[in-house]
């Protein structure tokens, strides 16, 4: 007779040495330990990670997608009581550095750091509106000057109106469902994550780390690339200057010298277009944090086109002029300025911001309105 194999002994599964049975209250008090750190992690990193905004401040180029700084920026710059200015690449400055932009020229006219240059290279109308309602929680009971670039309305391709799929600018800004884009043909999951972090502070912290801390590709990519190097270095605990502009000193020429074409716009009625509706809403989700406004229309590159689309651009201009009176919304329409300082059909080159910063602040109800702007005013 073999003999017998000894008895193991009865061990329940959660009897080992490292597990850990948690009743329900304890449970609860860790998923409240989770939620606490998750809560106050992005308002500590705030204390640790320098944001030296100096004159003429704005959100590096490098950093356009970082909505999470943004939100930070907008919260500071009121802190200190100044107004914004809001806009795309033409109020962010796209051609010049920081020290000659729109805002900066504005703030040497007035003697003083009065607009904080919280413009966004590259986005659109469609894009601003969503900045605005989900990240700019810091743009309250404040002077904001909205600068309004038609350009956007300058074909149905530009006013996302074809059905054929193509990249756009800020795609995580603009309506996941509601209203209907046909040219965003983002899958459903990536929809929902991008409604999901726009609720959750600490997911748009973690995407502002990853942004501003290890490039376009995220921590995953970067250790991928680097595979022998300890990510923990490379956050340096300090935000990168947006003092450069976005392209070489070669290109920063008028775009008479670049030899660019006319230009025969189509321009989409104010009626029909998609991003100006989208405008619309802009103004409305910043009239509803008690903002008080101020529009400026332009100054659009009118040389570059061609006499038939000339026209129609002055039918929208005049369209939109009249949109802001009915609305009883401060504002000023600014005609073109010198065909020499535009670097292409829209961006001014730094001898052009001065010359439309002057023009701006010989507006004595602009000048007035900068002047009284801020918190509480």
């Amino acid at each position: 007779m073999a003999p017998e194999k000894p008895r193991q002994p009865d061990i329940e599964p959660f009897d080992a040495a490292n597990s850990v049975r948690l009743g329900g209250k304890q449970w609860l008090v860790a998923l409240l330990i989770v939620a606490a750190v998750l809560i106050v992690l992005p308002i500590a990193w705030e204390r640790v990670e320098m944001l030296e905004a100096a004159d003429d401040y704005r959100i590096p180029y490098t950093l356009a997608d970082d909505y999470w700084l943004f939100a930070r920026f907008c919260r500071q710059a009121r802190d200190e009581g100044k107004a914004f200015l809001l806009g795309d690449s033409v109020a962010w400055g796209h051609y010049v550095p920081q020290d000659r932009t729109l805002s900066a020229e504005l703030n040497r006219l007035a003697g003083a750091q009065r607009l904080a240059n919280a413009g966004v290279d590259g986005i659109h109308p469609a894009a601003m509106a969503g900045l605005v309602e989900h990240y700019a929680d810091g743009i309250s009971d404040s002077a904001v000057v909205l600068h309004c670039n038609l350009l956007w309305m300058s074909s149905k391709r530009h006013d996302l109106q074809v059905t054929k799929e193509f990249a756009f600018n800020h795609p995580r800004l603009v309506p996941q469902f509601h209203p209907d884009i046909p040219c965003y043909k983002e899958p459903l999951a990536p929809r929902l994550r991008t409604v999901v972090h726009r609720y959750v502070p600490v997911f748009q912290w973690a995407e502002h780390v990853q942004i501003a801390h290890f490039g376009r590709r995220g921590v995953s990519g970067w250790t991928i690339d680097h595979p022998y190097e300890n990510p923990a270095r490379q956050v340096a605990l300090r935000i990168p200057s947006g003092h450069a502009p976005a392209v070489s000193p070669g290109e920063a020429v008028s775009w008479q010298r670049k030899r660019i074409g006319p230009m025969d716009a189509e321009w989409v009625a104010l009626d029909e277009s998609f991003q100006w509706s989208m405008f619309w809403r802009t103004v409305d989700a910043l009239l509803r944090k008690d903002n008080r406004l101020f529009i400026v229309l332009g100054p659009f590159n009118e040389h570059m086109l061609t006499d038939e689309s000339r026209l129609r651009y002055g039918e929208c201009k005049a369209a939109a002029a009249e949109w802001f009176r009915r609305r009883g919304i401060a504002h000023v329409v600014c005609p073109p300025l010198p065909s020499d300082l535009y670097a292409d059909a829209s961006h001014p080159l730094a001898a052009g911001y001065a010359e439309w910063a002057r023009r701006l602040w010989a507006n004595e109800q602009f000048r007035q309105f900068l002047r009284e702007g801020g918190p509480g005013s």
